[in-house]
């Protein structure tokens, strides 16, 4: 049988953090199984890509890589702002994993209530690698690029999320330029 563990996150967007943990899981997996979060939500500050978009910013990115297919699953899973019902919900969309990677203790306490081994993360360099921070600098400057894989940079620039990132988030980001923190 296949050791499968569960990454779950918004990914909004993939960055160099969630990838340096997708190296450090695959050495300890055979698989792993992304769940895509807040997958209903998009075109806003705090998820302003689509589910699909994470889906292929992933995917690009892990192709690139060279990280076979046969290695990941992305599954896009809705929130139902229930955080038990919601772990419940997850495991019964996904394949059998036999433990679940986060950086987040509330998460990682529901999890092992659901008899799941935790293996937590160790955020690299958060200051650097944090969604809400990326989307900040997306929106006031070009500084975000050097904190994504290249592969998301291209599919971003394609699709003119800097712009819809702009239009969305605008205004609802307070704090100077070291502040960053979301209103939404």
């Amino acid at each position: 049988m296949k050791r499968r563990v569960l990454y779950p996150g918004r990914f909004q967007p993939f960055h160099l953090g969630h990838l340096r943990v997708v190296h450090d899981l695959l050495k300890r997996f055979d698989e792993i199984v992304f769940v895509i979060g807040s997958a209903q939500e998009a075109y806003t500050c705090h998820n302003p890509f689509t589910a699909g978009e994470r889906i292929e910013m992933i995917h690009y990115t892990l192709s690139r890589e060279g990280v076979s297919r046969s290695r990941y699953w992305l599954i896009p899973v809705p929130d139902i702002n229930k955080p038990l019902a919601w772990t419940g919900y997850v495991l019964g969309m996904v394949p059998r994993v036999e433990a679940v990677a986060t950086g987040n203790p509330h998460v990682a306490g529901i999890y092992e209530w659901f008899g799941l081994d935790v293996i937590e993360i160790e955020l690299y360099k958060p200051e650097l690698y944090n969604g809400t921070r990326i989307r900040y600098l997306m929106t006031y400057s070009d500084e975000w690029m050097e904190r994504v894989p290249e592969p998301v940079v291209e599919y971003i620039i394609g699709i003119n999320g800097v712009s819809r990132v702009r239009k969305v988030c605008y205004g609802v980001f307070r704090g100077g330029a070291n502040g960053g923190v979301c209103r939404d």
